[in-house]
């Protein structure tokens, strides 16, 4: 027997060493595993794809036991979705980002392989009324005022070509944004009020990659991009954080909070007050609905 078989039965069959139904891999982690490491034990134990999937099989399967494995790229995950198509894995899930994978025909399409609404999970749980919510627990003061919705709304307009450009060049297997680190070259953390958008810098970005703004805007609109659904995930997250340090800072003399509390703040409050109902519940509950767990 070859050490890919050897590999694969193990990993059928860690469902009955955790004792649960079904062993669901998905990204996350600060190291990325390869596929013969995963299939050989290596995985991250706690994250925020886990806390982020771990609730929506909650509130979907709650009758299962489930053993979540983060293992870090997406690269490893579609490796291991293969396996699940070709009927290597029968009690192994896996779940991911869907990045432009919607809009440009690209999903591996099994029932047991799951996909983020969004772009990714951060896309999935941030908007204006999640920000809100954590600045007043963390204050423990009510916003009375719509100045966060003007100036996530605000965010959310300015970048738009911006995320046309990075679809565009991802249908090229490229980017617009550093996916790595930099992707913030575009927000003034530096504001004495609150963070901004430099357009000037989007402008300037889009004239570096030789791209046209006029075909930008017509790819966006052809395919129904939605700014805040296919954002990079971690320029979302960071602006939003961005805005609430800002916000604490300004109003409530408050410093040193760190992002990944906040991160985990803003996954528990979009489920507790805009996943359901919403597009968003809608989706993965056809999605749960197809599996074959």
């Amino acid at each position: 027997m070859s050490q890919f078989k050897r590999s694969t039965q193990g990993i059928n069959n860690q469902h009955l060493f955790y004792n649960v139904d079904l062993v669901v891999f998905v990204e996350g982690g600060n190291k990325s595993y390869t596929k013969t490491e995963v299939y050989s034990g290596s995985y991250h134990r706690e994250t925020e794809d886990i806390i982020f999937w771990k609730n929506l099989f909650k509130i979907f399967i709650s009758t299962k036991k489930v053993k979540f494995k983060s293992v870090g790229s997406k690269t490893t995950i579609k490796e291991i979705a293969l396996d699940i198509v070709n009927g290597r894995l029968q009690t192994v899930m896996v779940a991911m980002d869907n990045e432009f994978d919607e809009i440009l025909k690209q999903r591996i399409d099994h029932p047991n392989v799951f996909y983020t609404y969004g772009y990714s999970w951060e896309n999935d749980v941030w908007n204006s009324k999640v920000i809100k919510s954590i600045i007043a627990e963390l204050s423990a003061i009510e916003i009375e005022d719509d100045e966060i919705e003007k100036n996530f709304n605000t965010f959310l307009k300015s970048l738009k070509v911006a995320v046309y450009a990075d679809g565009y060049l991802f249908k090229r297997a490229s980017s617009f944004f550093p996916r790595k680190s930099g992707f913030l070259f575009c927000v003034d953390c530096a504001s004495p009020d609150l963070p901004t958008i430099k357009e000037s810098e989007i402008t300037n970005r889009i004239i570096e990659k030789g791209l046209n703004k006029k075909a930008l805007y017509s790819f966006g609109s052809r395919y129904s991009i939605n700014t805040l659904k296919f954002c990079f995930g971690h320029l979302l997250a960071d602006y939003c954080c961005q805005l609430i340090f800002s916000y604490l800072r300004n109003n409530h003399n408050l410093t040193g909070l760190r992002k990944d509390i906040i991160y985990r703040m803003s996954i528990n409050k979009s489920f507790q007050l805009t996943f359901n109902p919403s597009p968003i519940y809608d989706y993965y509950e056809a999605q749960f609905n197809k599996s074959n767990v």
